[in-house]
């Protein structure tokens, strides 16, 4: 079975002060993260993920029905 290890997400107190956002307690990825672990964030819980499926999923919609209407 294919397991995925998702990258491990961070405390404010754990990451440099110059990334630290107000308000924002927990949800961190690190500093120096690859394209590859912000990717495998998006399926986890930190403090962007309600951002980025809220823009994400809408694009891909309005993407297809561009390509439905494009085909008519």
């Amino acid at each position: 079975m294919l397991t995925i290890k998702l990258p491990q997400i961070f405390r404010v107190h754990q990451v440099p002060r110059i990334f630290w956002e107000d308000g924002i307690m927990s949800g961190y990825r690190h500093p120096k993260s690859s394209a590859l672990d912000c990717v495998l964030s998006s399926f986890q819980m930190t403090n962007e993920t309600v951002n980025i499926w809220t823009h994400f999923l809408p694009t891909w919609w309005g993407w297809g029905q561009g390509q439905r209407r494009g085909r008519d």
